[in-house]
């Protein structure tokens, strides 16, 4: 699949993935794939609103996304995609989308979350979700910043 980065952060568009990643990447396009935000003017315009001048940025929902990366005319080699969790992968999976690895960046605490790396919680329908995905092949790697170690999830999860 012909994408810079595919990430994963409950957070979407943020200074980590604007400056850090987008900065390190060299990156032209930031593509946000979220079914509530895409339905939302006020969310749109507020993700919007976070992304730089000399980048680009849409806000998708699932069936876009997917029909975007089916299209083999894209190239997305500069682009970031951003998901706010596993689930939304194994959506875009179950439409025909192949991906191959996918950055998890940031999955933050909430209540029935077990605490993996400082940046990483997840319940036990999220590990469900990874598994079913990495059964399909994808590999995830979680690193929050491009200058943090890389971890690979199947070995934290002991999957």
């Amino acid at each position: 699949m012909n994408y810079q980065l595919f990430r994963i952060d409950d957070r979407l568009i943020h200074g980590q993935v604007v400056i850090g990643w987008a900065g390190a990447l060299h990156s032209r396009e930031i593509l946000l794939c979220d079914n509530e935000v895409n339905e939302n003017d006020w969310e749109k315009e507020l993700y919007l609103s976070c992304v730089p001048e000399n980048l680009t940025a849409a806000i998708l929902d699932e069936r876009h996304t997917a029909e975007a990366l089916l299209d083999n005319s894209r190239d997305f080699s500069k682009s970031i995609f951003l998901v706010k969790g596993p689930e939304i992968v194994e959506h875009l999976l179950d439409q025909g989308v192949r991906l191959d690895k996918v950055n998890v960046g940031g999955i933050h605490f909430k209540e029935g979350r077990r605490n993996y790396l400082p940046y990483l919680y997840l319940s036990a329908a999220e590990i469900e979700s990874f598994r079913h995905c990495m059964e399909r092949g994808v590999v995830f790697e979680c690193q929050d910043v491009p200058t943090g170690m890389r971890h690979d999830l199947k070995l934290l999860l002991e999957l």
